[in-house]
């Protein structure tokens, strides 16, 4: 259940028409509930070969002639474009519809934020090696995604991964081991290109950073070896293969050759930077080993080849900025035509919530999640009709969170975020249940950061962990400190200083995460600290965190469904959620500034677990020890989360195919890139 019986569904009250709504979206966000991922993925049998269905309804086969688009069909006929089934691997991946085979043709609209707003395009067209498998609301398994299978040894030390026959870039070009040895040796092997490799070969054994060794078998097999068994891999993957770039373990090599200083002069580089207005040419790459440069990120370069259902045409900051279908696209529906079926994507640019509400109400909006709010739920159901969509619920693994940085450049600061007690003042100062009914029209539920009911690593006593409020205790803990009041009521830091805070945050105008600000801004004053919420713009948001320079950050909680596969939340790794930055920047050798933490700071014990955790071959010892690092979290939360499980609000015009309700929204699954916006499709009856 989203909420249980004594809950805050009891809170309930009333027999309004927004009340109604309420109970309505609770019911349904009630049937992806706790058994949501009792099933999840876990690590796979030793000496194992994977690929194929795993019995998802994602998941088809097809015997035939492939079908095309019309508009690419046209091509062919004017001689710019091979044939169908030139373009199709011999083995394509079968994609089952959700609902059923869709009409071809149309453009799907959507509203994006700019260039910084990128993940959620990329959410949409991510492809990997391994992906997820989502056979139905309750479970979450993998499949064979651009490769046809792998296999790994008993330790899982060692994996072969086989990619399709015929596999072939955007462009037409051919997908071979070459593109994998390039994005091994010429990419993740280059300190100029990438400081540190790719995390995926990246491998923490004891004390030191090993490289896998990866070696072509032939031109569709490589294999790849590590130091240690690493039995997280393939979830590791199926979470962090897509973005920012063409999927790990490839890269166009016959394109991006053009920008390698091995393979061309540094002054040829340099002069094609220039004329980017770039201040090197390692920026056509990207920015400390990002891989978001003009030339290699897929959502600034349309002449980037890609392995991506559409590839962008005409990129951000355009309004709108529009993607195109691949017609080198790799999968099928079960009737043999080639995905995706949608020809187009425009994204339009906004900057108000209000503005995409209205567009919503207007019909302007074919499809999205992504900035579609809990707070307009009523809104949203209230002109359903009128702009002739359905409102599909998912249900949020995030928890909003705030994120005071033990780091920050005031040293008086930082030390009371190191201190448990001062944390906790502020983690019970916060009335959730106000915030979940006020804000977020009931449909989230007061809750401490951390996994999400159903997940494997659900954890109830740490949902509740310092989530109770209890002002008046609050107000205790901050008197032991010897935070003293003044006359204002502000407390006095130990330098004599006010205590002042600074939240910064990138909720957008008309969002409700502004209103939960403000109520937040009322409950830490309540208790002697003044708090100034400050918006900022996403990208100089991510650049105050991954440098350590900010005080407190906001941002979601996220990644919580399927912890393991990627735990930067619980590390202090995730640049976005800066409870700890320079110590996780420390940690993961990343290329900004960096702080060892002291011998006794319970990050150390986190991440000691976490090392262990990565090369434990045995599934029962590897749970074991993730529980424990979630027993760290559990005595000391290092976070305050506010409230989570909110009702993920999806708007589907009538038009819009094979899209449901039900399902998990996390990061880690990538959103509706769980049920493979491939085989969406404009034109349902």
């Amino acid at each position: 259940m989203l909420v249980n019986d004594s809950g805050l569904k009891d809170s309930v009250k009333g027999g309004s028409r927004r009340d109604f709504l309420r109970k309505m979206a609770f019911g349904v966000a009630a049937a992806t509930g706790a058994s949501s991922l009792q099933a999840s993925v876990t690590a796979f049998a030793s000496s194992d070969t994977h690929g194929g269905s795993q019995g998802s309804p994602l998941t088809g086969s097809f015997q035939g002639a492939f079908k095309e688009a019309p508009m690419l069909a046209d091509l062919v006929k004017a001689g710019k474009l091979p044939s169908v089934d030139q373009r199709i691997p011999s083995n394509p991946r079968v994609i089952k519809p959700l609902e059923a085979v869709g009409k071809y043709g149309g453009t799907w609209h959507r509203a994006y934020r700019g260039p910084s707003d990128r993940v959620g395009p990329s959410k949409i067209v991510e492809e990997m090696l391994i992906d997820w498998d989502a056979p139905d609301t309750k479970t979450i398994g993998l499949v064979a995604n651009l490769v046809e299978k792998w296999e790994q040894n008993a330790d899982a030390s060692e994996y072969v991964f086989t990619l399709r026959q015929g596999l072939k870039w955007s462009d037409g070009a051919p997908v071979t081991t070459d593109d994998v040895m390039f994005w091994y040796e010429d990419i993740n092997q280059n300190k100029d290109i990438r400081p540190n490799a790719d995390p995926l070969i990246r491998q923490k054994v004891g004390a030191e950073y090993k490289l896998a060794t990866i070696v072509a078998v032939d031109a569709t097999t490589f294999k790849v070896t590590y130091a240690a068994p690493n039995p997280l891999l393939p979830i590791a993957i199926a979470k962090t293969g897509g973005f920012p770039n063409p999927p790990s373990f490839l890269a166009p090599s016959h394109y991006l050759k053009k920008f390698h200083p091995k393979y061309a002069s540094v002054d040829d580089l340099t002069k094609i930077a220039t004329e980017k207005n770039l201040p090197a040419w390692q920026a056509l790459w990207g920015d400390a080993g990002n891989m978001e440069g003009a030339i290699a990120f897929w959502f600034k370069n349309p002449e980037l080849p890609t392995l991506l259902p559409w590839r962008v045409t005409v990129p951000a900051p355009a309004d709108p900025c529009v993607l195109e279908r691949n017609p080198f696209y790799w999968q099928v529906d079960t009737e043999g035509n080639q995905l995706p079926y949608i020809d187009k994507i425009e994204h339009a640019f906004f900057e108000s919530l209000d503005v995409v509400n209205l567009w919503v109400a207007q019909g302007k909006i074919d499809m999205q999640m992504r900035h579609i709010s809990a707070g307009s739920y009523v809104f949203l159901k209230e002109n359903e009709a009128k702009g002739k969509y359905r409102v599909l619920n998912w249900r949020s693994a995030s928890t909003q969170a705030y994120f005071p940085n033990q780091n920050c450049p005031d040293p008086v600061l930082a030390k009371l975020f190191a201190t448990p007690e001062f944390r906790q003042a502020m983690n019970i100062s916060i009335n959730r249940e106000e915030i979940a009914e006020i804000v977020y029209n009931g449909l989230g539920v007061g809750r401490q950061a951390s996994p999400v009911t159903g997940s494997p690593e659900f954890d109830a006593d740490l949902v509740k962990m310092w989530a109770e409020y209890d002002p008046k205790k609050a107000n205790d803990l901050l008197d032991k400190l010897g935070l003293t009041k003044g006359s204002d009521g502000i407390r006095k830091r130990p330098d004599g200083k006010a205590l002042e805070v600074v939240v910064e945050h990138i909720s957008p105008t008309g969002s409700p995460e502004n209103d939960q600000h403000e109520l937040v801004k009322g409950y830490w004053e309540a208790i002697g600290i003044r708090a100034t919420m400050k918006a900022v713009e996403r990208s100089l948001y991510e650049e105050h965190c991954r440098t350590g320079e900010i005080e407190i950050g906001n941002w979601g909680f996220d990644r919580s469904s399927v912890v393991k596969a990627d735990p930067g939340r619980w590390l202090g790794t995730i640049p976005d959620g800066p409870w700890a930055p320079t110590y996780g920047n420390w940690y993961a050798k990343a290329a900004y500034k960096q702080e060892e933490p002291p011998a006794d700071h319970p990050i150390r014990k986190i991440w000691d677990l976490w090392d262990r955790v990565q090369v434990e071959p045995d599934e029962a010892r590897r749970n074991a020890l993730f529980q424990e690092l979630l027993g760290v979290h559990k005595a000391a939360p290092m976070v305050i989360g506010v409230v989570g499980e909110i009702v993920a609000p999806q708007i589907a015009s009538n038009a819009f195919g094979n899209t449901i309700a039900g399902y998990i929204a996390d990061d880690t699954l990538r959103d509706y890139g769980l049920i493979s916006p491939q085989q969406f499709y404009l034109g349902r009856a």
